[in-house]
């Protein structure tokens, strides 16, 4: 009996789980919508030849997806570089993250409800405070993502991306 049992797992194991699969395409499609942006934020200094980017696939491995390869992005700015490396997108609280590695550091760029302005507005926990009946169930609208730095401030709220804040984050993690 434990031999079929085993034999079962093993099957169970080969298995492609469909929404792991669409979950892995979207977060690649979400990732080049990034490189697109980030593409579109420096062509002037493309334009002029004082950046460069080039893209590397680079081999990413996630609990409930497995093996798969990402592009990571890499910025030429003269003598400096800075990689927009993927971390993943099953995380909590959202639904992808990038870290931009520089010399001087590194920063995070987030996937996240485009609502959100700090970590604490990824978890919506509503709790009845009389502790009488139970307590309402959280809103169910769909939710509209957007990419946004996590901010090195004290506070850690997350900075819309636009192209002022990624020449920021660009600078920051550089060495400007």
């Amino acid at each position: 009996m434990e031999t079929k049992d085993f034999e079962n797992f093993v099957a169970s194991q080969q298995e492609t789980d469909d929404s792991a699969v669409e979950t892995r395409d979207e977060w690649l499609k979400d990732l080049d919508a990034l490189h697109c942006t980030v593409a579109e934020f420096l062509q002037d200094y493309i334009k002029a030849g004082s950046i460069s980017y080039s893209f590397t696939e680079i081999e990413l491995t996630e609990p409930g997806i497995g093996k798969y390869l990402a592009k990571r992005m890499d910025i030429k700015i003269g003598r400096q570089r800075v990689s927009l490396v993927p971390v993943g997108t099953m995380l909590i609280g959202c639904k992808g993250r990038v870290d931009a590695q520089g010399s001087a550091g590194r920063a995070q760029i987030l996937l996240v409800d485009e609502k959100a302005r700090s970590a604490a507005d990824l978890v919506k926990v509503k709790v009845n405070v009389g502790g009488k009946g139970p307590a309402s169930p959280p809103s169910r609208e769909p939710l509209l993502w957007a990419w946004k730095i996590l901010s090195n401030a004290l506070q850690r709220g997350f900075v819309d991306l636009d192209k002022e804040s990624f020449f920021a984050l660009l600078m920051e993690v550089g060495n400007a």
